[in-house]
């Protein structure tokens, strides 16, 4: 007797249970230090509507471990301000299965930093000396590319008034746009300081002030008094009344009195 075995082959569906969760948008650019970026998908999850999926960003600051933000669950999501390098990703969850996206960095850039200009007692008067940085501006784009960028506004402080409860320096722009300045002045006392621009919109910084006094260098005698002279008492006027600004006298050995009002 033979048996006959009949098979019948069915065709049949094979079901992933991935999907593809879809992929971030890489930022073009890093950003300026303590400021914000908006994330965005590049490609939405498929497979599926947008209502079938949800979403987790989370961030992380070496690739691991990844931390889930709280309340970052849309398809976009705008970082707080942020002062380092952070990565990003987000978890997407269709019917129960968590699938991460690609992770994206965004670079911050360091903060913009003013710099000193260099302390400079005094100068001779149609020297033509030029004041400049001791330690040059940083931070902002002088990382990310090479070369430093700036915009340059130098201004000069003229001492208008010594008594009562007005800013006694009268600020002026003077120079151009350049990382030095040479003042053609009389004799007398002024203080400079220098606006430092980001040209990547990273924002402007100042320079503290320094006093400079002017002196007439002809006679070499006054000039060589100047140089050698030694003060022996300091006078705070102000006193402790006011933390940010001082106006202090000294008293040199030869007799000189010099007048200083000093902003902190």
């Amino acid at each position: 007797m033979r048996i006959i075995v009949i098979l019948f082959f069915f065709p049949f569906l094979l079901f992933s249970q991935e999907f593809y969760p879809g992929s971030l948008a890489n930022l073009n650019a890093p950003i300026c230090y303590n400021t914000s970026a908006v994330l965005t998908f590049e490609n939405l999850p498929t497979a599926g509507s947008e209502g079938d999926y949800s979403y987790q960003w989370q961030k992380s600051w070496n690739g691991s471990p990844w931390f889930n933000i709280t309340n970052a669950t849309s398809i976009s999501y705008e970082t707080n301000n942020l002062t380092t390098d952070t990565d990003f990703r987000v978890l997407v969850t269709q019917d129960s299965i968590n699938i991460p996206t690609n992770s994206i960095s965004v670079y911050v850039l360091p903060p913009l930093d003013a710099g000193f200009l260099l302390a400079i007692d005094s100068i001779c008067i149609s020297s033509n000396t030029p004041i400049e940085f001791e330690l040059e501006p940083s931070g902002a784009e002088l990382s990310w590319g090479g070369f430093a960028n700036f915009s340059y506004a130098w201004q000069q402080g003229n001492i208008v008034d010594i008594v009562g409860p007005d800013d006694p320096v009268d600020w002026l722009y003077v120079g151009g746009d350049t990382n030095t300045h040479i003042p053609i002045l009389d004799e007398g006392g002024y203080y400079f300081r220098c606006f430092i621009t980001s040209s990547h919109g990273c924002g402007t910084v100042v320079t503290d002030p320094i006093f400079i006094t002017f002196v007439n260098c002809e006679n070499s005698k006054i000039n060589e008094v100047a140089i050698n002279d030694e003060i022996i008492k300091t006078f705070n006027i102000l006193g402790q009344t006011d933390r940010k600004k001082a106006m202090v006298v000294n008293i040199y050995k030869s007799g000189r009195v010099e007048k200083k009002y000093i902003i902190k």
